[in-house]
């Protein structure tokens, strides 16, 4: 007797998954219950949902995509030559700076309309392994299906469906491989485009936006309610109603006044080419590629365009708008305040914010404006250089057998809520004023953004303060103003900044010092008030570095709330202990770097071993060596930790898992040195960058050269009374240094010292 319920129950089963992506799916059970993103050929791309239940299946969505490939450049060449011609005759820089924009954007709207061929796509069989001979099988199924509903499964019906149906699977088992295997092989693709997005498409983490909570708590799961509520959030952290009145004196600026910036066409048209023609598109809709296609015809528009922007201090409507995609942070993915905005602007205004920032940039740099305590979004300076610099000092302190008393501190939305008066005192403070200031006020002042989340857009906000995240010249409107924090510290505290990471530190030797720290930070609370920033006490730190057994305890608090005081702190990246040793920050990278290799474990198996050992460089071993030369281990077994991440990723690479295969002769056949001859290589690489002035950090007085015929090239070595200092940065590297022949630490540069220390290590 036939089973007509479990029957019924299979082949309602298989009508969950109609298409061949649900086929495909129940093959691949690490790509179901997740909402993510395929990469397709060229530009398509496919959104996988949930396959379990009807109400959470996506509809297949037909849109226009632009056929790049298959565009007559020679005509879209001689059109932009059209357009320059008739705008060079038609404007000046005294013309209107919206007029001009209009022109030029309606006009590059008709080149894409009549010389880019498109064609219509739907997300239906887009996947990139989907060939024809599989969306005949798949139709094909689904017929076989219709006629094997509710019939027996000794029926010749029923058999013709599940021939059919296991003939799909495989066909699209066979396709997917041959896609891992060829097409996504750095080989065949030189920015290995296709490689990273298929990698990113398979992420657990890469799950969109989740149902989000509003202000009542009410759970929204649709596209437009969910784009609103984020829009709402990103809008409330605005500081609105900014009193110009109460902007604090800073008395008369001891600066210089930037000189006037000229806009060259040479200049223009190297920034054209130099676009990435992958950029994502801004509220204008005129696309990087087209601008690079014809960045040789059209360079002296946009020159004309920007030197008359810069001249009236104006910048067309459309540049003030902007795009928002919410970036997941970190904690509930239902609340909305764990989002941050990154804004989508017009790629063109971003050119010309790009000629704006360099020279204002360049202003500050020569005039030594901004404070040396600031590392971030600077040039020869990074998390790198900032880490050694606090590292070390504090490992100085803790050498003299003292109390370091350290507040990490977080700031609540820093660059959302730069208030725009203030910052434009600032600016003109410095030294920046005439039309550049006014292009800059310009830049700031009544903008508007919009959520664009799934499809669905939220309603039109204005940006009444904040720097745009995402734009080209917010991070150095934001190093201005944050620029003065470290002069309301008077008690003789030490601060370091990267953007709006703060760390504020003190030898600790009795109470009084506790007070004075404590004294600092009331200062920084003034400062927070007169410029209207707001730190997040929750969010702020206290680690109290020592080796004392019984240390000076301090409550130290901001607005009356009382920080935490951890035994670990992550700061840049790397978990400091209060002891200074790595035990908490290898333990963290060792267990995350096996994660993101089991990840690509699981779903680059089939692939080639250059693809593999593409992956395992480019995701595993950057999280092992980030910032190594802070925290290099010293003991056998945190090096023996970190180095067995990597002989498990050559197995991986050689497919080899065998009892009886030596991972040191795999590791020969890859000529991959290990993880302590490349840290030991990069320490070296950065003492010479810092003798060589290629970084911005001083090495400290402590360190001299020995002054005797033939070591020229060797330094003394300083005394440490710990083993934390003895194995800091610079007393370590030193001994390494020393250590090196004359000749290779008289490399002319550092492309060519790093080429002869691998040389020597490789012996």
């Amino acid at each position: 007797m036939i089973n007509m319920c479990n029957f019924q129950q299979s082949v309602k089963e298989s009508t969950r998954k109609e298409n061949i992506l649900d086929i495909f799916l129940t093959n691949r059970p690490s790509l179901v219950n997740k909402c993510t993103t395929i990469p397709g050929l060229g530009d398509h791309e496919a959104v996988l949902t949930d396959t379990n239940t009807k109400a959470n299946r996506v509809k297949p969505i037909k849109r226009k995509i632009m056929l790049w490939n298959r565009m007559d450049s020679h005509a879209l060449k001689a059109s932009a030559v059209i357009l320059r011609d008739t705008f060079m005759e038609k404007f000046t820089t005294t013309s209107s700076v919206e007029d001009m924009w209009s022109f030029i954007k309606s006009s590059l709207g008709k080149m894409i309309e009549n010389l880019v061929p498109t064609k219509m796509s739907t997300t239906r069989y887009n996947q990139p392994w989907i060939n024809t001979e599989i969306k005949r099988l798949s139709r094909q199924k689904h017929r076989r299906y219709i006629k094997a509903k509710g019939k027996p499964k000794a029926s010749k019906e029923y058999r013709r469906y599940i021939g059919i149906k296991r003939k799909c699977e495989q066909k699209c088992r066979e396709a997917h491989s041959k896609f891992m295997s060829d097409l996504i092989s750095p080989e065949n693709d030189k920015n290995n485009k296709k490689f990273w997005s298929y990698i990113k498409s398979n992420r657990k983490d890469n799950t969109g936006v989740a149902p989000l909570q509003n202000e009542n708590g009410i759970l929204f799961t649709d596209s437009s309610s969910k784009a609103n509520i984020l829009n709402d959030q990103f809008s409330n952290v605005f500081n609105k109603n900014e009193d110009k009145s109460s902007i604090p004196n800073k008395g008369p600026s001891l600066h210089p006044n930037m000189s006037n910036i000229t806009i060259t066409e040479n200049g223009v048209k190297k920034l054209l080419n130099n676009l990435n023609p992958h950029k994502a598109t801004g509220p204008d809709d005129v696309p990087a590629r087209l601008l690079k296609e014809i960045a040789e015809e059209i360079a002296p528009v946009f020159t004309n365009l920007f030197q008359a922007s810069l001249n009236q201090g104006k910048i067309p409507r459309n540049w003030k708008t902007a795009n928002v995609i919410p970036a997941f942070k970190k904690g509930n993915k239902a609340k909305p305040e764990n989002y941050r905005p990154i804004s989508l602007t017009c790629i063109t205004c971003k050119i010309m914010e790009h000629i704006i920032s360099s020279n204002l940039m360049t202003h500050l740099e020569r005039n030594h404006i901004l404070t040396d305590a600031q590392f971030g979004f600077r040039k020869n300076r990074s998390c790198e250089t900032q880490l050694i610099n606090t590292v070390q000092n504090l490992a100085k302190l803790l050498d003299n057998r003292s109390q370091i008393d350290t507040v990490l501190l977080d700031f609540s939305k820093a660059f959302d809520k730069v208030p725009h008066h203030r910052l434009r005192y600032k600016l003109e403070y410095y030294g920046v004023s005439g039309s550049t200031l006014n292009w800059i006020v310009d830049f700031l002042y009544e903008r508007t953004q919009k959520v664009v989340l799934e499809g669905s857009c939220s309603g039109t906000a204005s940006v009444d303060s904040g720097v745009p995240q995402g734009s080209v010249l917010a991070p150095v409107l934001f190093l201005i103003d944050i620029n003065d924090l470290p002069d309301y510290i008077t008690n003789g505290s030490s601060t370091n900044l990267f953007a709006d990471d703060s760390i504020l530190y003190r030898e600790i030797k009795s109470p009084q010092d506790a007070q004075l720290l404590q004294n600092d930070l009331e200062n920084l609370m003034r400062w927070e008030s007169d410029w209207l920033m707001e730190f997040h006490p929750q969010k702020c730190q206290i680690l109290n570095i020592t080796n004392k057994r019984t240390p000076i305890k301090y409550q130290y608090s901001i607005h009356g709330h009382n920080l935490e005081t951890v035994d670990s702190a992550k700061y840049l990246g790397v978990h400091i202990h209060r002891q200074l040793n790595w035990n908490t920050h290898i333990d963290k990278i060792v267990s995350k770097a096996n994660q993101t290799r089991s990840f690509i474990q699981r779903n680059l198996r089939k692939c080639p071993e250059s693809t593999k050992e593409l992956a395992y460089k480019a995701m595993v071993r950057p999280v092992l060596e980030y910032a190594s030369t802070v925290w290099d281990p010293h003991t056998q077994e945190n090096i023996k930790k970190v180095e067995m991440v990597q002989r498990r990723a050559a197995r991986f690479v050689k497919n080899q898992y065998g009892q009886t295969s030596s991972v040191t002769e795999m590791l020969h056949h890859l000529q991959w040195q290990s993880l302590r001859e490349r840290r030991a290589q990069a320490k070296v690489t950065m003492f010479y960058k810092i003798t060589h002035n290629v970084v911005s950090l001083t090495a400290p007085v402590v360190i001299q050269p020995i002054v005797i015929r033939g070591y020229s090239h060797r330094y003394l070595i300083p005394f440490a009374r710990t083993l934390t200092y003895q194995r800091s940065f610079f007393p370590d590297t030193l001994r390494l240094w020393n250590s090196l022949p004359p000749t290779i630490a008289a490399c002319p540069n550092v492309e060519t010292f790093n080429q002869q220390v691998q040389s020597l290590l490789l012996r």
